[in-house]
């Protein structure tokens, strides 16, 4: 039947409808206001475009077809931010430092979570060429009132890096793809399953099953941070004192934590990574951090950092 529904995808009218504009609205008036140009790249990409830096995760979402046209294969966008990067690393080429905005829908290839919806509504910000602690600050303020400008109550951000469970897993026989999907889960009976044929160290395997149970927070970072080489070491300073400097200036009654565990949606990010929370939510409400490796992929040795959320949870979750 022509008409039967495809799992995942839906319309969206009336009220609703109605709802997603005037979220959207207000959340890029948010960016513009803070410097953000907004851009809208083509819902259609090259594959290779999207899958530039980007890691398994991006490449298992992407629906790839043939072109009738003639342009030989293309991709449905599952995320915007790898066009982001091909548009700063060859249209916007002029340009030193580059703050953007976008919101538009994107195409997973299937749900993220059981009986999940396939098609997001991907608002966010990315700001390149901006180094160090500040692109990472900015981003973080601008989330944490994207969060607050939408309604949501007491907002939380946690915020890692990925140096930490590189640093932890560099002696394993996994692919650092395998360790972040296993841990996002936070199921230590998995992890401790995992575990059994890696050639870890004891100390490692503990801080592993830490993360996975929940309890690697700052206290846990700041008393491990000479354990595990000049890696982790690397990044554990860098996560502190980040939380440190942009904790003291949070807006509103917004909260922000060090958290080992926290882990990226995409494999790109190389850097700080963050997840947002609020009260009454139970799942995540945006994603965000570094991914300078991912503009190396497409040809420009860029700092880059940014976040987005969808539109379609957070009306749902509100």
């Amino acid at each position: 039947m022509t008409n039967r529904p495809i799992i995942g995808l839906d319309d969206t009218f009336g009220a609703r409808a109605q709802s997603l504009r005037s979220l959207q609205l207000r959340l890029l008036e948010l960016f513009s206001e803070a410097g953000y140009e907004e851009v809208i790249p083509p819902l259609v990409e090259r594959p290779d475009a999207l899958k530039s830096g980007a890691g398994r995760f991006l490449a298992d979402q992407t629906v790839v077809f043939t072109d009738p046209a003639g342009a030989g294969l293309l991709a449905l966008r599952s995320d915007i931010t790898p066009q982001i990067a091909r548009i700063a690393a060859t249209r916007l080429l002029h340009a030193e430092t580059l703050r953007l905005s976008y919101s538009g829908p994107v195409m997973l290839a299937r749900p993220e979570l059981r009986g999940g919806s396939r098609q997001q509504w991907q608002t966010g910000i990315e700001c390149l060429g901006v180094t160090g602690s500040s692109g990472d600050a900015e981003v973080l303020h601008l989330a944490a009132n994207s969060m607050l400008s939408a309604g949501f109550k007491s907002p939380v951000l946690l915020v890692g890096h990925i140096g930490l469970l590189e640093a932890l897993v560099a002696g394993s026989t996994m692919s650092l793809a395998s360790w972040t999907s296993l841990l996002r889960r936070r199921s230590p009976d998995d992890l401790q399953a995992a575990l059994e044929d890696q050639p870890l160290t004891e100390q490692v395997r503990a801080a592993l099953l830490d993360l996975a149970t929940g309890v690697a927070d700052r206290a846990w970072i700041d008393a491990r941070r000479h354990d595990f080489g000049a890696h982790f070491l690397h990044a554990a300073n860098e996560l502190l004192a980040l939380v440190d400097e942009v904790g003291e200036r949070m807006e509103g009654d917004v909260q922000l934590h060090a958290d080992a565990a926290v882990m990226p949606r995409f494999l790109y990010h190389s850097g700080i990574l963050f997840t947002g929370y609020a009260d009454g939510v139970a799942h995540a409400l945006l994603h965000g951090g570094r991914y300078d490796a991912m503009m190396s992929a497409h040809g420009r040795d860029m700092a880059a950092t940014g976040f987005s959320c969808d539109l379609w949870a957070w009306l749902d979750a509100l």
